[in-house]
């Protein structure tokens, strides 16, 4: 070692400014190669960050069709599911598609036309999100996207009370007493006496006629919404109970009412007429959804006009917290908000007892 020093302190010159050139390229080459290293494993990153996120698109389709051909065949099954409500036959038909996940597509699908500005007018966007509710995949936003306002029910008027009208009948003619005749007697002839002055008779006063009985104002509705509850937890059998709104028609006077027709008024399930569940009445299904229902048509079919319900739904966050507590669901307002929060609380299975009662 000592000799390599003593020969590097006599290196001649030339050979040392060599090495000093050599150096100075070496650090030229490094700071122009190195940011281009950089730049390149850059776009590297980005191709390659788009290429899985396309990969991940295209795996929730078919291998073998384009995603506007699948598409178009999931919207055709979730029309048909939206008429016939057989959801196992939606479920086998998604399968036939060769999907790995046809709930995730549907998901994915939901997203995209929430992103679109596609509401509950869209025909294909309202029976695409029935058959995701009913396989389980929607959530609490999708709903909100993609459902209507409840209309506000309209208030009873009370009937206007109609006027009894009294007559008095006229008193009956009183019989003149009779005379009986005396035997004639000389009566002296009397002098000429003044007749009085009789009473000239007035005007003769008006008789007041009678009045017309008013006829009853008509009621503003057909049907009233006459009870709306929901069960509560010990009549609906606990947390693995019912999903169900059980409807009853009744008459003016109390009794069932068969052959009308109840809609909701989101229209996402054709309308039921009462009576095919009992005398005057019928039910729906709740499948992690909810319905305003109303009357549309009376028992004869001609058109009705109907308050609605506030919204009955089997989703914990629809449902009003001073509901669950007069439910037995929870123990206060504060309690079901909580156990709302962490999903501590009996999501999709809520029933509702609402009765209709005509107004004439």
């Amino acid at each position: 070692m000592l000799g390599t020093l003593f020969l590097g302190s006599h290196l001649p010159e030339n050979l040392v400014i060599f090495r000093m050139k050599k150096t100075h390229l070496i650090l030229l080459i490094l700071i122009l190669v190195i940011p281009l290293l950089c730049v390149v494993a850059i776009l590297a990153g980005v191709l390659g960050f788009r290429f899985i996120s396309e990969t991940s698109a295209s795996a929730l389709t078919h291998p073998n069709k384009s995603a506007a051909d699948i598409e178009a065949e999931v919207q055709a099954i979730a029309t048909d599911y939206a008429g016939n409500n057989d959801l196992e036959v939606a479920r086998g038909r998604l399968h036939e598609l060769g999907m790995p996940n046809p709930e995730q597509y549907l998901s994915y699908i939901l997203d995209q036309y929430i992103a679109e500005g596609r509401g509950p007018e869209d025909e294909q966007a309202a029976n695409i999100l029935k058959l995701a509710d009913a396989l389980g995949v929607t959530t609490p936003s999708m709903l909100a996207a993609l459902s209507t306002a409840t209309p506000v029910p309209t208030p009873t008027l009370p009937a206007t009370s109609t006027p009894t009208l009294t007559i008095t009948p006229l008193p009956t003619d009183t019989a003149l007493p009779t005379t009986t005749s005396a035997p004639a007697t000389d009566t002296p002839v009397p002098t000429d006496t003044a007749m009085p002055p009789t009473n000239t008779p007035g005007p003769p006063t008006d008789t007041p006629v009678p009045t017309d009985t008013p006829a009853p104002t008509p009621p503003p509705v057909d049907f009233v919404v006459a009870d709306q509850r929901i069960l509560t937890i010990e009549e609906n059998g606990g947390c693995r109970g019912s999903h169900n709104i059980f409807v009853s028609v009744l008459d003016a006077a109390g009794n069932p009412l068969d052959n009308v027709s109840v809609e909701d008024t989101f229209q996402a399930v054709p309308p039921k007429l009462s009576g095919e569940k009992g005398p005057g009445k019928l039910e729906y299904d709740l499948w992690k959804n909810g319905f305003s229902l109303h009357v549309i048509k009376k028992e004869d079919g001609s058109p009705a006009t109907s308050q609605t319900t506030d919204k009955l739904s089997s989703v914990d966050g629809d449902i009003p917290s001073e509901w669950l507590v007069q439910a037995h669901y929870c123990t206060d307002v504060n309690d079901c908000n909580v156990r709302k929060g962490i999903n501590q609380l009996c999501l999709g299975h809520y029933s509702y007892y609402v009765t209709f009662q005509k107004t004439y």
